[in-house]
């Protein structure tokens, strides 16, 4: 497994572990890398993860606390936030970490020493036979992604599920599965062990400081809880790689063992793969691939993680399985998007969309259809994707050239003047119809919720001015249907992002989420820094986090930062 290797030079990003420690930690304090989950394009926690480092500097934890009061005691040191998986009992906790314990754990991780030894562990995780797939990963060019989190997901593509269908070419055989809870699950001591390399040949006692260092700031977010670690941050995820890569060491180790006392073939011929908590083992000899199977269950026990066994099964069907399910549904049952050759002005062949449906409600309606059968999908939200795309471009303003005929009234000869016009493009369905089903979809599926909405405010923005009672209305009943569904917390940071511009927040509380308080400019904690010394903390700039100028700007239609981003840089808008 070669933790250092830059697969993704064409797309001009490295994983983190390449980095020096100084760039590493410049990574780790941007606003991207803090909060992983898309937030509207007028959140940015820049500011207070920049006032965090500056207030605190070199200082220690202990010489940051308020007297003896200590963060592990207190409720609320983190936000977090427990979201609604499918609008009825499937939840899923996320948090966004309290900016000032954030800080020097990333901090702590990235000086020279400590991320030296970081890296040292990488590279004594490394076999020839595993690949690890899911080490963040960061862009070393200046052009933005075209959407949020479009470099680790070209990187699951590229490491996953290509590579997998590659290795079809070599073996018949692969064992799939993936861990249930996994973050959830993680027990911080085993940091420690992956730290030191807890019984292989390579164990030290070196790491031993560092490894109480994190598991101290791991437990002053969770009130002292020494069960699980947070989710939403690139930092979090790279201390479950520590943690998952020394389970990779092991694994490796095993396999090893039970090849030189004769229970595996020697010449044995084998790949693992691995994202995150996903595995998958391939393998010619079907017994061994199965025996390889029970050493990875083994280990992963003494970790606490359990495999789930509704993704766990054996595939001779190597193509077919190594692409996910909602993806191959829509490759090889209903392709409603084509491709269409044409050649350009300077003659270069191009591609363009079409669609196999001849309207947009029988587009959408397909597509809350597959959100059913493939609830919380990529594939979802890349149809989301697609679909909002056809509805930009057909309200686009497009130049439509006509033909005007003239008639001399002495001579009667008829001529033609070819004219333009600029015609705005209109959506000539029931929108009201097509808003409820992208919301109904949005109700039910947490992945796809704001893409989903975003096609909601697309629509509504459709609307004639003389409908704007009814529009109006329309956005009043949305507000009401997703406001009810329990933990819908993200939902309502979407929903503030169609309404804001309209709601009467003098009305009381419209919003219970306290990002959206933050908008509206209520009074409201969104981190207990109480911990702190008052005078760190004194002039912590907590509202910063909306950004006023572009708050000002959004309209109703949501757009993702990301995405701005990318077209202002790409167009030169």
């Amino acid at each position: 497994m070669d933790y250092n290797k830059n697969n993704d030079k064409a797309n001009k990003s490295v994983r983190i572990i390449e980095l020096s420690a100084k760039d590493a930690l410049d990574s780790l304090m941007s606003n991207d890398f803090y909060c992983t989950t898309e937030l509207p394009e007028y959140f940015d926690f820049s500011g207070v993860l920049k006032y965090a480092a500056d207030s605190i500097g070199n200082k220690s934890l202990d010489e940051c606390t308020n007297g003896d009061c200590q963060p592990e005691s207190l409720h609320g040191v983190n936000l977090e936030v427990i979201t609604n998986k499918d609008g009825r009992y499937a939840v899923r906790p996320l948090a966004l970490a309290n900016p000032f314990l954030y800080y020097m754990l990333a901090r702590d991780i990235c000086n020279e020493d400590a991320w030296a030894r970081i890296q040292e562990c990488f590279k004594l995780y490394s076999h020839d036979h595993f690949t690890a797939c899911a080490i963040p990963m960061v862009k070393i060019d200046d052009k933005p992604e075209p959407f949020k989190g479009a470099t680790s997901i070209l990187n699951w593509w590229n490491s996953m599920e290509q590579r997998s269908i590659e290795l079809s070419l070599k073996y018949s055989y692969m064992f799939m599965t993936d861990i249930t809870n996994c973050f959830g699950q993680i027990n911080p001591e085993s940091i420690g062990w992956a730290l030191a390399r807890k019984d292989t040949p390579h164990e030290t006692a070196e790491n031993t400081e560092l490894a109480s260092v994190i598991q101290r700031y791991l437990r002053a977010m969770q009130e002292g809880k020494n069960i699980g670690i947070p989710q939403g941050s690139s930092l979090f995820s790279l201390i479950a790689e520590i943690i998952l890569g020394y389970t990779d060491m092991l694994l490796a180790q095993e396999i090893v063992t039970e090849q030189e006392s004769g229970n595996l073939p020697k010449d044995l011929e084998y790949e693992i793969l691995r994202y995150v908590d996903d595995y998958r083992i391939f393998c010619n000899n079907r017994d061994a691939l199965d025996k390889i199977s029970y050493i990875l269950q083994h280990i992963l026990e003494r970790f606490n993680f359990r495999m789930n066994s509704s993704k766990t099964r054996t595939s001779s069907e190597l193509i077919a399985d190594s692409i996910k399910p909602d993806k191959a549904f829509y490759i090889f049952n209903t392709p409603i998007e084509s491709k269409q050759t044409y050649k350009d002005e300077d003659g270069h062949e191009r591609k363009e969309r079409g669609y196999d449906f001849d309207g947009f409600q029988k587009h959408l309606l397909f597509i809350y259809d597959f959100s059913k059968r493939f609830p919380n999908s990529g594939q979802l939200v890349s149809q989301l994707e697609a679909f909002s795309k056809r509805v930009e471009d057909q309200l686009s303003t497009k130049t439509v050239v006509y033909e005007e005929e003239t008639t001399d009234i002495e001579t009667g000869i008829v001529t033609k003047e070819k004219k333009s016009k600029e015609r705005k493009g209109h959506l000539w369905e029931n929108i009201s119809t097509m808003v409820a089903i992208s919301v109904e979809i949005a109700a039910n599926n947490l992945r796809a919720a704001n893409n989903a909405l975003k096609v909601a405010s697309q629509l509504l923005a459709d609307m004639r001015k003389e409908d704007a009672q009814k529009k109006k209305e329309i956005i009043e009943l949305i507000y009401k249907k997703l406001i009810r569904i329990p933990n819908s917390a993200f939902l309502q940071v979407w929903v503030q992002n169609i309404t804001h511009t309209t709601d009467d927040w003098s009305a009381g509380d419209i919003y219970d989420m306290p990002l959206c308080k933050v908008v509206a400019k209520q009074l409201v904690t969104l981190w207990n820094n109480s911990w702190l010394n008052p005078d760190i903390a004194i002039a912590f700039p907590q509202d910063s986090i909306v950004d006023r100028e572009v708050l000002a700007k959004t309209g109703q239609v949501i757009t993702f930062k990301a995405k701005r981003q990318y077209d202002e840089m790409e167009y030169g808008i």
